[in-house]
């Protein structure tokens, strides 16, 4: 099992998106394929104050 954890932003949408892909690897391949997509948190919406990713809330996904 591999997963896979990003951020996507420039798409305009109002806020960047945060992705995660779930992938079953058998034999070196890709033989299953699962994700999930949310609007990236602001720092108003954050329970914890803290930003999803890098240090500090931006329209950038952490930038």
């Amino acid at each position: 099992m591999v997963m896979m954890y990003r951020c996507f932003s420039g798409h305009g949408q109002p806020a960047p998106w945060i992705a995660s892909d779930v992938l079953r690897l058998e034999g070196g391949r890709m033989v299953e394929h699962g994700d999930v997509i949310e609007d990236e948190a602001s720092r108003k919406q954050s329970l914890s104050g803290l930003p999803v990713f890098g240090d500090r809330f931006s329209e950038e996904c952490g930038a």
